[in-house]
């Protein structure tokens, strides 16, 4: 264990322990989540996906966020599963901190991934970045990512993001631009496209994707202060 996620967990450590003696507990919002991803030049790799999360608040200041995912990659048959944590530290109504753990097993391999996290909301616009170290046997390797989203008019909203994972023998990155609705009080519908890049071995390959997926959010906030946090999540298909 580093220095990063040694820092990573002495932070989440602190939220949780300022959580617990600033009052009650009390569920503050959660989401449930399906997507669906593919290569638009081969769809026989694409990539099903079911999230969920959970946020519990201890005062207006802490909060706590728990992840569980399920990602199954239809031509390799390979799968992942997640399980994430976040200590969340809410300076105010616009602007949260964050510090998250999560695991993540594919297929018996596994990764401890340690990072911190920021979101800041201004009028229509909502921001979200985050860096983290991913700890695996077969190595370290940097994990980060930001997003912007612009809501706009009749229940849209549009998205930028991109995100990456670096490590010695190459990286993967993943942009993407995202088209989503509110079609009902707690259901967003959306629909994406982007392109996944990914280099070794001094060879690069670049394809674009397609997505789609829906989520249900519930709670008084509609949902958690950030995204779950991983690998298998870059991935549009295998």
């Amino acid at each position: 264990m580093n220095f990063s996620q040694i820092s990573s967990l002495a932070l989440a450590a602190s939220f949780a322990l300022g959580a617990t003696t600033a009052g009650a507990v009390e569920v503050t919002g959660g989401s449930v989540g399906l997507s669906y991803s593919a290569f638009a030049e081969d769809t026989d790799f694409n990539h099903w996906g079911l999230e969920g999360a959970m946020e519990l608040g201890f005062s207006r200041d802490f909060s706590l966020q728990i992840d569980a995912a399920y990602h199954d990659f239809g031509f390799t048959d390979i799968d992942s599963t997640l399980l994430g944590l976040h200590g969340i530290y809410h300076l105010n109504d616009a602007t949260s901190f964050g510090a998250f753990y999560t695991f993540e097993d594919v297929e018996g391999d596994e990764a401890d991934i340690f990072g911190i996290e920021a979101g800041y909301e201004v009028r229509e616009w909502e921001f979200e970045g985050y860096i983290a170290n991913v700890d695996t046997d077969l190595g370290d390797a940097t994990l980060g990512g930001i997003k912007a989203r612009y809501e706009m008019q009749e229940g849209f909203g549009l998205t930028g993001s991109y995100d990456m994972a670096d490590d010695d023998t190459g990286d993967l990155s993943r942009f993407a631009i995202r088209l989503d609705r509110d079609v009902s009080v707690n259901t967003n519908l959306f629909l994406e496209v982007g392109s996944a890049k990914a280099e070794a071995g001094g060879v690069n390959v670049s394809e674009p994707f397609v997505g789609l997926g829906g989520e249900i959010a519930f709670g008084a906030d509609r949902g958690t202060t950030f995204d779950q946090r991983g690998l298998a999540r870059l991935i549009p298909g295998l």
